[in-house]
């Protein structure tokens, strides 16, 4: 679906009776960075560091899955497509980590190679669906967000009660590392609020909704153990074949190929695959995408909500603040050691722009100096005591 023009989002804005379509990016950019809003949603910045290439990487690979389900690509044309943008990537220097090419470099062939199997080995969702839908979600009488789900489909399934129904499944493409644990309840909110906006769209219960994310660089292995049981496990695609080699040793001494254990083992981890191995051994697994549902409920949708409406009120305030007084330390936030990563490798903007990291680094510098100057005294003082007992002993 094409992007809403200012027209088409002024026309929904008098609709819905709000001034403006707030958006989560922009209440999550305020949560994380008050300066980072600041530059990119008052001032309208342009972002001026081009050499970061996390958010540029991510967009290709949500282009390629686009153009596929949209037909506009066959399912063969996906790796080509990823290749030619690596080439893109490469001309223009863009980097993984730009302070350290050892590590770059490191990053970018196990990142690369496992965005690279997802080409070639991605389940196609065969259901109806929608790429890029456009979405209102009501948060409040004068806060309504506006949103672009990636990818929602909808299937039937049985309930509990042995009644078919039919649900909606939204799934957001992510090529960054897999959430676990708590990582997921700081993530999913995104998602959360997009389930509420179809809730309140189509009318249906919040049951029929499920959110999840699609973690390209992972797979999801199913597999037998030997007591008749079968496992879960998350598998970096780059990995595939040696994460699975216990098991599958297992199973061809079970099955009487001890023998050839060894042989088996060498072509699944030089290959990256599972292929290689015989038949009755290779269906005790089950290689699928790798999806993480995310948890819902009213509690949650109720509990964001409620910040959603503090924060863009506060975004609000503060930005009629500056407009009468030009005073940008309303947005200042002082930058932590939590936040150098995020600044360093996945931020668009430079030191130059983002004054508050500007600050930080001259902090971190004048320290490194002062440290360095130390190291300095203390060596010049070894050379002093040397010298003086050397001129002792004489």
């Amino acid at each position: 679906m094409a992007r809403k023009t200012r027209e088409e989002l002024n026309e929904i804005c008098s609709q819905l009776k709000v001034k403006t379509l707030d958006s989560w990016s922009k209440y999550h950019c305020y949560k994380q960075d008050h300066w980072e809003a600041f530059l990119k949603y008052v001032l309208h910045e342009k972002e001026d560091r081009t050499n970061g290439i996390y958010a540029v990487s991510g967009g290709y690979c949500h282009d390629i899955i686009e153009k596929l389900y949209k037909g506009e690509v066959k399912y063969e044309d996906m790796i080509d497509l990823y290749e030619d943008s690596l080439l893109t990537m490469n001309i223009a220097e863009l980097k993984y980590d730009r302070n350290d090419a050892e590590k770059n470099e490191k990053i970018a062939n196990k990142y690369e190679n496992c965005v690279r199997h997802f080409f070639r080995n991605h389940n196609v969702i065969k259901q109806p669906h929608r790429i890029e839908h456009f979405i209102t979600i009501r948060i409040s009488d004068d806060i309504v967000l506006q949103g672009y789900i990636d990818f929602l489909f909808t299937e039937k399934y049985v309930d509990e009660d042995g009644n078919e129904r039919t649900r909606i499944r939204i799934v957001d493409w992510k090529t960054s590392t897999r959430y676990t644990g708590q990582k997921i309840d700081a993530e999913c909110g995104q998602l959360v609020i997009y389930a509420e906006g179809i809730r309140q769209a189509l009318g249906i219960p919040l049951e029929d909704i499920v959110c999840e994310w699609n973690f390209l660089k992972y797979v999801t292995v199913t597999y037998e153990q030997k007591n008749g049981t079968f496992k879960d496990r998350y598998v970096e695609r780059n990995s595939i074949g040696e994460s699975l080699v216990n098991t599958a040793k297992m199973w061809l001494k079970h099955f009487g190929y001890e023998d050839d254990i060894d042989s088996y083992v060498d072509t699944m981890i030089l290959e990256n695959t599972i292929d290689c191995l015989p038949d009755e051994v290779r269906e005790k697994f089950v290689i699928k995408d790798c999806y993480v549902e995310v948890p819902l409920s009213e509690e949650k949708i109720d509990e964001l909500k409620a910040d959603i409406i503090e924060t863009i009120h506060d975004f609000r305030e503060k930005e009629r603040e500056y407009r009468e007084t030009k005073d940008e330390m309303l947005f200042w936030q002082d930058v932590t050691d939590a936040d150098a990563y995020r600044l360093a490798t996945l931020s668009g903007y430079s030191r130059k722009l983002h004054k508050p990291y500007d600050t930080y680094l001259k902090e971190q510098e004048m320290f490194q100096n002062n440290t360095d100057d130390e190291d300095d005294d203390i060596e010049s003082s070894n050379e002093e005591d040397d010298l003086l007992s050397f001129l002792d002993s004489l």
